[in-house]
């Protein structure tokens, strides 16, 4: 998702919409997300199946049996798996509404299903952006080598929802910006803070032991208050 498309308007006049996943808010919509979600699952079991077949043909098994065997577990963990996975895709926030657009009164989650109920703007307390940076160690110089971004929502006094982790493609700064210009007039603060880890270049050669030491150095940079240590308690969902 490019820089600017994280806050944009909503599909109903007069909402914004935080946008971290495309698509949801209809059954029609659950149905594609759950099946786009499990669509790996059958194939990583087929594979295992693949590997029990050939085993049980190496240790004298027929052919027959051995396929029976390999497709019977196979199909097994896929039918336990995919319930897991697709509850897990449906659950995630796909995007959090706020109405009207100027100065927003309420808000809500919307996952893959349904849009939530509206809460009042007053038990948003604020949203907390954590920026990791990646940097590996060229010639001593730091560059960067990729990153994360994770959002969480903050509730009352300690209800955390986590809405978003993923890698550093959402511009943190620039959400922030349009954040900031959508909440700051009614007093929702908008919290930014960002850790550089850097990776130093590894060394030439293993050391005696056989194995290479790894270190990384993290430094913390806060803005705009607290930072997700001082949240409180912490739950997945809404």
């Amino acid at each position: 998702m490019s820089p600017g498309e994280l806050v944009r308007p909503g599909p109903d006049a007069g909402t914004t919409d935080l946008v971290f996943r495309e698509k949801g808010g209809s059954d029609g919509q659950a149905v594609l997300i759950a099946l786009a979600a499990v669509a790996w699952v059958p194939i990583l079991f087929g594979g295992a199946g693949c590997m029990i077949f050939w085993l049980m043909v190496g240790f004298g098994a027929g052919s027959a049996e051995a396929l029976s065997v390999a497709g019977l577990s196979a199909a097994a963990a896929s039918l336990i798996t995919c319930p897991f996975v697709a509850a897990k895709e449906l659950r995630r926030v796909r995007r959090v509404r706020f109405a009207p657009t100027q100065a927003p009164a309420r808000f809500r989650f919307v996952r893959a299903r349904r849009p939530g109920p509206w809460l009042p703007i007053a038990d948003l307390a604020r949203i907390l952006l954590h920026e990791t940076i990646i940097e590996t160690d060229v010639g001593g110089d730091p560059r960067p080598a990729g990153g994360m971004v994770s959002v969480a929502i903050v509730i009352g006094d300690d209800h955390v929802v986590h809405v978003y982790s993923g890698p550093e493609s959402p511009d943190a700064r620039q959400m922030k910006q349009d954040l900031d210009a959508l909440l700051s007039g009614v007093g929702v603060p908008v919290v930014l803070e960002t850790s550089h880890v850097r990776l130093p270049k590894p060394p030439a050669s293993p050391s005696r032991s056989g194995s290479a030491h790894v270190a990384a150095i993290v430094t913390n940079v806060n803005s705009g208050g607290a930072g997700p240590g001082n949240a409180g308690g912490s739950t997945g969902g809404a």
